[in-house]
């Protein structure tokens, strides 16, 4: 069920009284939906690094340290922020396997 409720501060108020009750952020709510692979999760970690998330779920998606992040389908550092609603997904270039073992 993905209805919300209005929290009951929300309801009070005269007309007129400046309140906009839906002047709010609505991406403030959302999940970030993180991929690896076969593993996808939606999970409330805005506002952590792309190297933070990686270190915290590497286990959990098995990410590899080498892995290319991209955050709604650009490239990113792992300095980046990820904001709420957005897709961060971890992928391995095809062809990049045992690349760097021959000069």
């Amino acid at each position: 069920m993905l209805e919300k409720t209005r929290r009951h501060r929300e309801r009070l108020g005269s007309a007129g009284s400046g309140l906009d009750l839906f002047a709010a952020d609505e991406a403030a709510g959302l999940p970030v939906t993180i991929s690896h692979g076969p593993y996808a999760e939606q999970l409330p970690v805005a506002n952590m690094t792309v190297a933070e998330i990686r270190g915290r779920f590497r286990d959990r998606f098995d990410i590899d340290p080498r892995c290319q992040a991209l955050l709604d389908g650009e490239e990113v550092g792992d300095e980046i922020a990820v904001r709420p609603g957005q897709h961060l997904l971890f992928v391995r270039r095809a062809g990049e396997k045992g690349a760097g073992g021959r000069p």
